[in-house]
């Protein structure tokens, strides 16, 4: 498959960046990749309407002159529903940003400054996504009335400040009943005891346990309760940790540690939407 790719940035560093990590080996779609880049969202959207002008992702900016990413994402959408809509942002703008994924139904959010295996991941990822919706075009996303998620991390600071913040992310969306069921492991062990006795909705694990790292926890994961969206957490950010977390672990998403509470949120929400996805077609 050709992927046709739409970036709108009115900053030309940035747009020729993103254009030079796209370009580079792997290129994502099997039969390569076709870029065009656009610095006014106006243009862009002209382009867009055009009969050849059909894209298959949009990567846009969010703070743009005249229109913003989000609006800019919006108008695409009801132009062109099968495009595959990443918005990039600052950690500064999360918070709206996070929003736009349900305002926009933006499929993902990059992070400035955003990490090649990350934006290129986010696109395979969203073209897997696609796909499913084609191959399931009937069914609806099934939202379950609360979402099991268990979190490991040998250090118990870190459960504690994650279960912190997931629960207040929780709070902040909650309706008639809880959005979150929080089980907490200090060990892969323990992690996979309790996915046993109920596999949980997400899980978010740490790279560097004893015994058994995250990659090896989430393989396990994958069998046991292959419908459980996985992530990784990890201080190491080497190729070596991301090409195993993506190809043994079929990890969802990669969060680096010290993280950050709205990236954390981001990934989240984003895996509550891809979990209902499987759910409606069945795991």
């Amino acid at each position: 498959m050709l992927c046709r790719v739409l970036i709108v940035d009115d900053d030309p560093l940035a747009a020729n960046a993103l254009r030079r990590e796209l370009l580079r080996k792997p290129e994502v779609g099997t039969e390569g990749i076709e870029i065009e880049t656009f610095a006014d969202a106006a243009t862009a959207l002209a382009r867009a309407a055009e009969p050849d002008g059909y894209f298959d992702v949009a990567i846009v900016d969010y703070h743009m002159q005249g229109m913003s990413g989000i609006d800019f994402l919006d108008r695409l959408r009801r132009a062109q529903p099968e495009a595959i809509r990443i918005l990039i942002t600052g950690l500064i703008d999360m918070d709206g940003a996070i929003a736009a994924i349900n305002a926009a139904r933006i499929d993902h959010l990059v992070i400035k400054p955003w990490q090649e295996y990350d934006l290129k991941g986010r696109i395979a990822l969203a073209l897997h996504q696609r796909e499913l919706r084609r191959r399931f075009p009937l069914l609806a996303p099934v939202a379950p009335t609360t979402y099991r998620l268990l979190l490991v991390d040998d250090e118990e600071s870190q459960l504690k400040a994650l279960t912190r913040e997931i629960s207040a992310q929780g709070r902040a969306t909650q309706g008639p009943h809880p959005l979150f069921e929080i089980a907490a492991a200090a060990s892969p062990l323990q992690a996979l005891e309790l996915a046993a006795a109920r596999c949980p909705d997400i899980v978010i694990a740490d790279y560097a346990m004893p015994k058994m790292d995250g990659i090896a926890l989430l393989n396990h994961l994958r069998s046991a309760c292959p419908g459980c969206v996985r992530i990784l957490m990890s201080g190491r950010a080497d190729t070596g940790v991301l090409t195993d977390a993506i190809n043994v672990a079929g990890v969802y998403h990669f969060i680096g540690k010290p993280w950050d509470a709205p990236v954390l949120r981001a990934a989240i929400a984003e895996a509550l939407n891809y979990r209902d996805l499987l759910a409606a077609q069945g795991d």
